[in-house]
């Protein structure tokens, strides 16, 4: 899987989390949450975006490499 589409999946992951305690807290503060959620669905965005590249260009998400293996004289 593309590293930079493994960075916005784990950035998503931690903001959910950071929005997740800001619910939990007994008088959760409105406009820090609007803030994780306005960047949260950036990142959705961007992850969305980037996945119809993947699907349009005709590659698959995780990239098979395979290598030749060298036979040692």
């Amino acid at each position: 899987m593309d590293q930079f589409l493994k960075s916005l999946l784990a950035r998503k992951a931690h903001v959910q989390s950071r929005i997740d305690e800001e619910q939990s807290r007994p008088v959760p503060d409105s406009l820090r949450l609007q803030a994780l959620k306005k960047l949260k669905l950036r990142f959705r965005e961007q992850i969305n975006f980037i996945e119809r590249q993947n699907r349009h260009a005709g590659t698959s998400l995780i990239p098979v490499v395979r290598r030749k293996t060298v036979p040692i004289t």
